[in-house]
């Protein structure tokens, strides 16, 4: 018995092999898309976020610019501040002069009216003597009534 071998058979193995190769380029291609969309989702995700980044950085930019200027009135008005207590100083020194100036002024007034009181009485006195001798004169004189 011979056995004829059939040129058109195709042996197992070679059919596991051809088979295993080809999925083996299929799932190898299903990689490299997936891979290939995974890394544009990444570089998409990237650009979105840079460009987060970049507003969020102009936003922070803006917010330190009103914050900048809000410290430069603070400082403008603390200097106003720092001024005042020479303002205050300067202030009470003048008051002070001004009630040495009132003082004085009262104290020259309280002389003056010293001093009128003093030739008031003086001129009373004076009057007084003067009625006096002027009583005397007529009760010395001889009434010619």
């Amino acid at each position: 018995m011979t056995f004829e071998v059939d040129t058109r058979t195709i042996n197992i193995n070679t059919v596991v092999s051809i088979a295993g190769f080809l999925a083996t380029f299929v799932f190898i291609g299903i990689a490299w898309g997936a891979s290939q969309a995974a890394l544009s989702d990444l570089e998409e995700w990237r650009n979105q976020h840079e460009s987060v980044h970049r507003d969020l950085q102009a936003s922070v930019r803006s917010h330190d610019a009103v914050v900048d200027q809000q410290i430069s009135t603070l400082r403008a008005n603390l200097a106003k501040l720092d001024q005042i207590e020479y303002r205050i100083t300067a202030n009470e020194k003048g008051i002070e002069a001004l009630d040495t100036r009132i003082g004085r002024i009262t104290e020259s007034y309280s002389n003056q009216f010293s001093d009128f009181r003093n030739q008031l009485s003086s001129i009373s006195t004076q009057i007084a003597l003067t009625n006096q001798t002027l009583q005397r004169i007529e009760a010395a004189s001889p009434s010619k009534r």
